[in-house]
């Protein structure tokens, strides 16, 4: 697969909310999403995935969320072997942007977009002596990935504040949140980076 901007953020929204295992000679990529606040997102990422892997998926709707599954081995095996993203169990905190992203703000910003489409929120708070003092805030189990994000953007002048973390007592796991604070850093995140998430983008540029 040659690395462009919609397999790299791709490759930030199965680091979000993605997964990808194999079991015997099945090999599965899947995505799982809100069915009220990503109802649209996951007709963007069902273009991704036709424009990256020429596959046609479904949206399955379920009581729980929406689902999109598919079977690839080569997409299995670029994903695996040739980006280094780790499947099955335990992905959530194994799993890192890969270093060829990493180097590249053209490909970075595109696989931190995902990542935010996925697991990232924004939200506005009675801070600072304003009533809507805009946050965002990109929430992972894995400290690596939040060092390398908290990395990245400070290398393009965002201002990121320290890395929090806590305990999960639905899952038992460290949590950490990545926070980029203030309308300044909102306003160089829509225009360098922004949101394809329908809905996390309407919420930003109210925050504005």
């Amino acid at each position: 697969m040659k690395i462009d901007k919609e397999l790299a953020e791709l490759i930030g929204v199965i680091i979000g909310d993605g997964h990808i295992y194999r079991h015997n000679n099945s090999y599965r990529i899947g995505f799982t999403g809100s069915p009220i606040t990503d109802k649209d997102y996951f007709k963007v990422v069902k273009k991704l995935i036709w424009n990256v892997g020429s596959k046609k998926v479904r949206i399955i709707k379920r009581a729980r969320g929406l689902r999109i599954t598919f079977g690839s081995k080569k997409v299995f095996e670029e994903l695996v072997f040739g980006f280094g993203l780790p499947f099955g169990e335990g992905k959530c905190e194994r799993v890192k942007i890969p270093e060829i992203i990493v180097k590249d703000w053209r490909l970075a910003k595109h696989t931190i977009r995902g990542i935010a489409d996925t697991d990232g929120s924004i939200f506005t708070a009675n801070k600072h002596g304003s009533p809507n003092y805009p946050s965002i805030e990109i929430t992972t189990s894995s400290y690596s990935l939040a060092l390398q994000i908290r990395q990245i953007l400070r290398q393009k002048d965002f201002r990121v504040a320290k890395i929090w973390s806590y305990k999960s007592k639905l899952s038992k796991r460290t949590t950490y949140k990545v926070p980029l604070n203030g309308k300044k850093n909102l306003a160089k995140w829509l225009k360098e980076i922004s949101f394809s998430n329908p809905h996390k983008l309407k919420k930003a540029l109210s925050a504005v």
